[in-house]
């Protein structure tokens, strides 16, 4: 099975179910991974920061847990964007439980995105770097896609750990995996992509990131 089609798994499912609920994701990603996944869903509040009319990415978008910050009568422009079509259509079922009717969803390669450069006000990029067989190639697609000073928030696995347990579920090429990069690595290619940091915290092999596109915004 092509990483592409990975998620059209049970574990797909699974995956996808427990990531749209905070506690229970929390719970496995202290109790299998050694990490804490808070930071992500506080991160979502981004969406709040961006100012009507603005345009939000979010890819790779799963089964859109993100979706969970924005308003029905939103008046933001929102892309999500995955390589694979079962999470697309979890996505899809979940805006429209949550009423979101005015969500663009494309089937799009993280390196390769139908979009304008300098389009996007935020980027978000959950849990895919680690899936990437270029994730620096990611990384500079969304610099390409933000306006100057434009905001890249995310998370993603990282390798390089002291504990064997993440040393052995944390390998490139094994299940999900691609190129999985160090906290030091993965902080060299948002820097090669334009972007600087505005905070990083690493909880286990997790590591959330903060980074605006340098260049003053338009």
């Amino acid at each position: 099975m092509s990483r592409k089609d990975f998620y059209a798994s049970p574990f797909g499912a699974a995956y996808s179910a427990y990531m749209e609920r905070p506690r229970l994701s929390r719970l496995i990603s202290r109790v299998v991974w050694g990490g804490d996944s808070k930071p992500y869903y506080e991160s979502m509040g981004a969406v709040a920061e961006v100012a009507d009319g603005g345009t939000i990415v979010d890819c790779p978008c799963g089964a859109g847990p993100a979706l969970r910050a924005l308003r029905p009568d939103t008046e933001l422009r929102y892309v999500a964007a995955d390589l694979s079509p079962s999470m697309l259509r979890r996505a899809r079922k979940r805006a429209a439980s949550r009423g979101l009717g005015r969500v663009e969803f494309i089937e799009a390669d993280a390196v390769d995105l139908p979009l304008r450069s300098g389009s996007a006000d935020l980027f978000f990029s959950f849990w895919g770097l680690h899936c990437f067989d270029d994730p620096a190639a990611a990384l500079a697609e969304s610099a390409r896609v933000l306006k100057p000073g434009g905001r890249l928030v995310g998370s993603c696995f990282v390798s390089g750990h002291d504990s064997l347990r993440q040393r052995l579920l944390v390998r490139p090429g094994s299940g999900d995996f691609g190129q999985v990069g160090t906290e030091p690595e993965v902080r060299a290619s948002l820097d090669t992509a334009g972007f600087e940091i505005s905070a990083a915290d690493r909880s286990g092999p997790m590591l959330h990131f903060d980074a605006r596109l340098s260049g003053q915004p338009s």
